[in-house]
């Protein structure tokens, strides 16, 4: 759980893609996506400038200029949708409960696998260029995959159908929106599907635990350890320490509910010069989590309707920008590499 020192054997999450390439310092996040934004922004407003020589509508940029997002903008919209990740697989599950398509004990790692893949995704893309809506589909789509719990697509997409025609609207969630952005996704993923969660490590925390504490104490520790298990996956932990450690500061948020000293297991378990490691750690953890507040309806709404204003017709298919470069890609003819 603490880093391996240079020259010692390294454990067995030090080994995995995520750590070597989704680990960050939250100052490296904020640099990637002011950069991110930056580049977003001048894509969107070198194709809105090449849009108004078709049409003659300058005031377009005007209106799109006035309306571009900021990063943190740009982080509150992405969390709102990452927020309906989790009601949309807790739809698909109460659609498919009596079937296998979705077992219980998946659900959690379906749920934590989409929103680190769309979290991931949005490290290297805009919402300008991609809004989350259909994102955040594909991402949990190819979570289900990725969790072994493979459901076709039309049998993903129906629960969603049948919500939309409830309401009484049109029909809006299609397949090949999902389908579409599948490679696209799992490009920006860098074709590493792999995604390791607290979860389990929180479960293995509370089996260790129980020589230490009262058992049906510990029991509510745990239930409260894997709600603030949920609330880190909205968070930036995941790019910034093991889940392993996640978990046990979760769990040190919990059990101060429940008044267990969690400091008495963790004396048994690690040395003093570990400890000293650790601790500001965990203590981060905890900080981060409590800390966290989640984009309201409203606000998602409002910075919504400024994405339509702001987005990049290039990557707009309604636009006629993007209708008229897809009729050009389709008007070149094809050249084979060999030829």
């Amino acid at each position: 759980m603490v880093s391996a020192e240079p020259g010692s054997k390294l454990q067995l999450f030090e080994q995995t893609s995520q750590y070597r390439h989704w680990r960050f310092t939250p100052e490296t996040l904020e640099t990637l996506r002011a950069a991110n934004n930056k580049q977003g922004v001048d894509r969107v407003l070198h194709a809105l400038r090449e849009e108004a020589h078709m049409d003659d509508q300058s005031s377009r940029i005007s209106e799109a200029t006035t309306n571009l997002l900021s990063p943190f903008e740009e982080l509150q919209l992405i969390n709102h949708y990452l927020q309906m990740i989790v009601r949309t697989i807790t739809a698909l599950a109460r659609k498919y409960r009596e079937t296998n398509m979705l077992r219980p004990e998946s659900i959690n790692n379906i749920k934590a696998t989409a929103i680190n893949y769309m979290k991931r995704f949005y490290l290297h893309n805009v919402v300008f260029d991609y809004p989350p809506k259909n994102t955040m589909l594909t991402c949990l789509y190819l979570a289900t995959k990725a969790e072994n719990s493979f459901m076709k697509i039309e049998d993903f997409i129906r629960p969603l159908q049948d919500a939309e025609g409830r309401k009484g609207g049109k029909v809006q969630t299609k397949s090949d929106d999902i389908l579409d952005l599948e490679f696209v996704v799992i490009q920006s993923l860098q074709f590493e599907l792999a995604v390791h969660h607290p979860y389990r490590a929180a479960y293995g925390f509370f089996l260790d635990m129980q020589p230490y504490y009262d058992v049906a104490v510990l029991k509510t520790a745990y239930d409260r350890t894997v709600h603030f298990n949920d609330i880190s996956l909205f968070t930036d932990l995941v790019f910034l320490y093991q889940p392993s450690q996640i978990a046990l500061g979760a769990f040190k948020l919990a059990a101060k509910e429940v008044d267990i000293d969690i400091d008495v297991y963790l004396a048994q378990r690690f040395d003093a010069r570990a400890l000293e490691v650790l601790f500001p750690i965990l203590e981060d953890i905890q900080d981060i989590i409590s800390g966290f507040k989640n984009t309201t309806t409203n606000e998602a709404r409002a910075i919504d309707r400024k994405l339509i204003l702001c987005r990049n017709p290039e990557k707009n298919p309604a636009s006629m920008l993007y209708k008229k470069k897809a009729a050009e890609q389709a008007d070149t003819p094809y050249v084979s590499d060999s030829d």
